[in-house]
């Protein structure tokens, strides 16, 4: 077997003050460099959204697999389309709360939503 590695560039929740002068693009050539094998983008904390710009500045920077972290929902997956993979909990729940059960019809809407943007890329 194998392991790929990613590499969270920011960690939800901290050392945003210590990193505050390092640009997204420079902390994403990094893990690059580092041979990451994709890097995990993620909102300030959890369940916020990614912003877009920072999307789109690091896939500018890097040819690593991009993973969305944090805040990627039904209504706003349109803005992440570039990422290649998403993490999502909490939306995915009944009710939004990360304790309840997966809620079926959302995970379906997503996906039906994920199969219209594959077929327009194809």
């Amino acid at each position: 077997g194998f392991c790929l590695m990613y590499r969270p560039l920011f960690i939800l929740s901290s050392s945003h003050a210590v990193t505050a002068d390092v640009t997204i693009s420079e902390t994403a050539k990094t893990a690059e460099f580092f041979c990451s094998d994709g890097i995990i983008i993620t909102g300030s904390s959890t369940g916020d959204a990614v912003n877009p710009e920072d999307l789109k500045k690091a896939s500018e920077s890097i040819k690593l697999p991009i993973v969305l972290g944090s805040g990627v929902t039904c209504e706003n997956v349109d803005l992440y389309v570039e990422g290649n993979a998403y993490i999502i909990g909490s939306h995915f729940k009944k009710n939004g709360v990360w304790y309840n059960p997966v809620d079926p019809i959302k995970v379906k809407y997503f996906m039906s939503k994920m199969m219209q943007y594959m077929e327009c890329s194809m």
